[in-house]
């Protein structure tokens, strides 16, 4: 007899998690290299994160209709264009959070449906940034037009999503949040703890799209010149094996890595590797 329904779910939870096991291994292993490879240098990385406030501060004023964006980003260039890429997005933790309640920072969960009955589980948590509850089957009825689904892109920092539903999101959410690279981190919301949500708030979330740029918050502006240089070295050896790790990707496809602001242009603190470095990676 065939397997019945509840075995073969199994079988492809098992897959699944197989799979992603495999893909996790081979990224810690190309982050290995990674360090070993590419030495990056913090007084050069701290230099230019002066000259971006310094800019910073001589653009900024006080009137409120002159509303800028206040994240320091860190950019990666490639001069190459990745055989595949991905619109889930991947969880890359910072020495220092870029969300907190000081900078005002809000989140929204997306829940499966009912949403009362993951609400009423997390009601009695301290999780001051979680300021929203959204059950995926009211997206539709409360936020029907574009404007309506602009107004929520525009009002949460950070987003996430019951991981069950995460395939089925981008008819309610809209094309702003996929065009714009907003787009809900799945989350295990079945065995949710206050500690686990609480943690959501020290990592930054970086899509890796169809490239050659890409651009991920690490730092704000109020933060020091010496906590964002942290963040900067820990989230570009992070995002750097995500990357890479796809099929005809290596090191040689590294072009540059940059700071910037939203308005600025891009400082350079990495530039292409030597030809002994290249030569180092194919022979690993």
């Amino acid at each position: 007899m065939g397997k019945n329904i509840e075995q073969e779910e199994v079988d492809r939870k098992q897959t699944k998690e197989q799979v992603l096991t495999i893909k996790k291994n081979r990224i810690t292993k190309i982050g290995k290299s990674i360090k070993k490879l590419v030495v990056l240098d913090q007084k050069q990385i701290k230099k230019a994160i002066n000259a971006l406030l310094k800019y910073r501060e001589s653009t900024h004023t006080d009137n409120i209709l002159d509303i800028k964006d206040d994240f320091i980003y860190l950019e990666i260039v490639l001069n190459k264009l990745p055989i595949k890429y991905s619109l889930r997005p991947v969880q890359i933790q910072l020495p220092n959070a870029i969300y907190n309640q000081e900078m005002n920072s809000k989140f929204c969960i997306i829940s499966t449906n009912p949403q009362r009955q993951f609400k009423d589980q997390i009601c009695e948590f301290d999780i001051p940034l979680i300021q929203k509850v959204i059950g995926y089957g009211k997206l539709n009825k409360k936020y029907p037009t574009y404007t309506d689904k602009r107004k929520l892109f525009y009002e949460y920092d950070q987003f996430f999503c019951d991981q069950r539903i995460y395939g089925n999101l981008a008819k309610g959410l809209g094309k702003i949040f996929y065009d714009r690279k907003k787009i809900p981190f799945p989350i295990n919301c079945e065995n949710i703890t206050q500690e686990a949500l609480n943690e959501l708030q020290n990592f930054t979330y970086f899509i890796q799209g169809n490239g050659p740029v890409y651009t991920v918050k690490i730092g704000r502006v109020a933060q020091t010149a010496e906590q964002i240089t942290q963040n900067v070295l820990a989230a570009a050896y992070e995002v750097l094996p995500h990357v890479l790790q796809e099929k005809g990707m290596s090191l040689s496809c590294l072009r540059q890595l940059n700071v910037k602001l939203s308005s600025s242009v891009s400082l350079p603190f990495y530039t292409r590797l030597s030809v002994r470095e290249i030569e180092a990676w194919k022979n690993k």
